[in-house]
């Protein structure tokens, strides 16, 4: 962990100095604004909207943070050689690869939480009330979602150029939450090999449906059961590790 720390440290003060996170927040900000005047569209009950707008946007800038920022961690080291220092200390290269995926997690989980503060902002002014556990819920939902879909992007980074691994973790990510649903009934309703290989391919993929708590923010519904955060958060940490196992796997192999 003393070798993690000082490229964690590193890596967030390069951020703080990009411009991204700013842009961002400001963009927000501004929508979240607009939507939350009053008589907006002149909808009754416009504080639904505001609050499934609001916490779309968020999802969605940290997610593009995440990726984006993930996506060129591994091959910018190997293009400015700065990864031979780090391996020369001597740090394995399934440290260097579980440093960036520590690096890009925290970026991401940061840039989420203040985008999420400024959401709950707003939606208090607009509505003048907040479940608090369901926040809680909906921002540890977050920190998982991002932390997997940082995993995910390092895993590409391995074999994959930065446009590309962008454009597949991209796609993917609209697969999996648009397609998702469709997946399961054909594999339920499937027979002979369709139905095996649709199974397979439906365990086998990132389910960063499962961290959408929209709906349930949305429609003000009940905080969910303590064994669903968990349970959750068991398959993070499952898939997260996998992840980054192949990941050090292939990077061992790799020629640099």
């Amino acid at each position: 962990m003393t070798a993690i720390c000082p490229i964690v440290s590193a890596t967030i003060k390069e951020f703080i100095r990009r411009k991204d996170f700013y842009v961002f927040l400001i963009l927000l900000c501004v929508l979240l604004a607009i939507s939350s005047m009053q008589n907006f569209f002149h909808i009754e009950n416009i504080s639904r909207y505001v609050r499934d707008v609001g916490y779309s946007l968020t999802m969605f800038f940290s997610f593009f943070i995440a990726v984006t920022f993930s996506a060129g961690q591994l091959p910018r080291e190997i293009e400015n050689k700065t990864v031979y220092p780090l391996l020369a200390k001597p740090i394995s290269r399934r440290m260097v690869l579980f440093s960036q995926f520590c690096a890009s997690a925290a970026v991401s989980v940061m840039s989420f939480l203040l985008f999420f503060i400024a959401f709950m902002v707003f939606d208090i002014i607009k509505t003048g009330s907040l479940n608090p556990l369901l926040f809680v819920q909906a921002a540890i939902f977050g920190t998982l979602f991002l932390c997997m879909v940082c995993a995910f992007v390092i895993f590409l980074s391995t074999f994959m150029t930065v446009a590309a691994n962008i454009t597949i973790s991209i796609l993917t990510y609209l697969f999996i939450t648009g397609f998702s649903d469709s997946l399961r009934d054909f594999s339920i309703y499937a027979k002979g090999p369709a139905a095996i290989c649709s199974e397979i391919i439906y365990y086998l993929i990132p389910h960063f449906d499962f961290f959408n708590m929209r709906v349930r923010i949305t429609h003000e519904w009940g905080a969910l059961p303590f064994w669903v955060v968990a349970s959750v958060g068991a398959y993070t940490f499952t898939y997260c590790f996998f992840l980054l196992y192949f990941a050090g796997v292939i990077f061992r192999r790799k020629k640099l």
